[in-house]
This record gives structure tokens, sequence and C-alpha cells, in this order.
């Protein structure tokens, strides 16, 4: 009888569930798909530094380069971004601080606007103590993500609901 011993690294991934946010806003659905959607090539960064830079695009799904900000520090991320026309956004991140994030983001049509739900999730993938992964990402980085998801939201609300809004139309590329 032979003993084999394996020696690879045991690796958890552990899943945290974001925030679930929500908000109606005054303006037809098409015009908040619209506004949401209207990433644009080669855009200036706003004046705190955020933004976002398609880099390619086939059809609705987009690879999109995002700067936000939370308090002080800018943090870079690569997501694929899909588009469902009028319907919802999803974002998968490919790179940066939370490498594992899927999110959602829905649209329906309410009395008087467009109603917008948001889902999402993390997975933290480590090596060694899991639980201790999973308690950072459920105490702060589900909090701290919340935070920056509730913002973006607000400025899509009053983007949206500014004077005018109606009359953009989307630039695309």
């Amino acid at each position: 009888m032979h003993l084999i011993v394996c020696t690879s690294i045991y690796r958890v991934n552990m899943k945290v569930n974001l925030a679930t946010w929500s908000t109606t806003i005054n303006a037809p659905r098409s015009q908040v798909f619209q506004r949401f959607a209207s990433f644009k090539k080669d855009k200036p960064p706003s004046e705190t530094g955020e933004g976002a830079t398609i880099l390619e695009r086939e059809g609705g799904r987009l690879l999109v380069e995002f700067v936000s900000r939370d308090g002080r520090r800018l943090y870079r991320t690569l997501e694929e971004v899909m588009l469902y026309p009028e319907e919802r956004i999803t974002f998968r991140t490919l790179e940066g601080p939370v490498q594992h994030a899927s999110e959602e983001f829905r649209l329906s049509e309410v009395s008087g606007g467009t109603h917008i739900t948001y889902k999402g999730q993390i997975e933290r993938r480590t090596p060694f103590l899991p639980g201790v992964g999973w308690l950072l990402a459920f105490l702060y980085v589900r909090p701290e993500y919340g935070n920056v998801v509730k913002r973006h939201m607000e400025m899509l609300k009053k983007a949206a609901e500014a004077p005018g809004a109606g009359d953009m139309m989307n630039e695309g590329e």
C-alpha cells in the first residue's frame, strides 16, 4: 500500500452579497437607460477624478476601465459591461481591488418614472484563513462598496432628472 500526499494550496471561495439598493427616477426608462449606458471613449475624468473609458465595444458588450472614488482613494477597475437595452446592465469585474464582483442594475417602468434596483456579489478567494477573508469582505468591503454604488445611483438620478436631460443623445463613442 502506498501513501500519496498532495501538497496543493487549498483555496476557498467565499461569496458575500452586497447591499441591495433601489431608487425611483422621475424620467422615462429609455432616458434613464441612455444616461446610465452613456460610456464614452476618451472621456476626461470628472472633477473628482472619477471616470469611465471604453476600451472595447462589441454590440452590447463593453470592456470599460473605471476610476472610482472612495473617500480620498481612487480605485481603478477593469470590467465587462453588458447592456440589455432599457431592461438591465450587468458588470463583472476583471481587475481591481475587488477582483471577483458581479453586479446587476434592473430598470422597470413605474408610474411617473423608472425604478432601478441594484444587486451585487463579491467573492473572496483566500488561500489561508478563509473565514478572515469573508469577515473582511462582509465588515469592510461590503459597506464601502455600497457607499460607492449608492453615490453613483444618486448621481444618475440627479443627471436623469435635470432640466434638459431628455434632450441628451447617447453620444456613445
